[in-house]
């Protein structure tokens, strides 16, 4: 159980260790590339331990077939689909009143 604990926070304790490093480079007056070395190691390795295993997929228990002869022989009714209605969408009736503040349109003249 402490292993999982420590492998969740795997990153979090490789970067505290990296600031530490660099900390202490930083304190006994190291070379520049000892620094750019240690954050370097430090993202590397923190990129690396983060990374997560993928989760295992559910696979599906019965197969689906899309066929009703396929659909009768497993036992299963027809797949249902939602009705649609196939009436016209239109506004029936009377148009809107003419609009008072709108111009007659002007006409090209020929």
């Amino acid at each position: 159980m402490a292993i999982m604990a420590l492998r969740r926070f795997e990153p979090l304790i490789i970067a505290v260790a990296g600031l530490a490093a660099l900390v202490l480079a930083s304190a006994t007056r190291a070379s520049l590339w000892v620094h750019l070395v240690v954050l370097v190691v430090t993202l590397g390795l923190a990129s690396v331990m983060g990374r997560r295993r993928r989760a295992p997929t559910a696979q599906a228990q019965e197969l689906y077939a899309s066929d009703a002869y396929s659909d009768a022989s497993l036992g299963r009714r027809a797949p249902t689909h939602p009705a649609i209605d196939t009436r016209p969408q239109g506004q029936y009736g009377p148009g809107l009143p003419i609009d008072p503040l709108r111009l007659p349109e002007e006409r090209p003249r020929a």
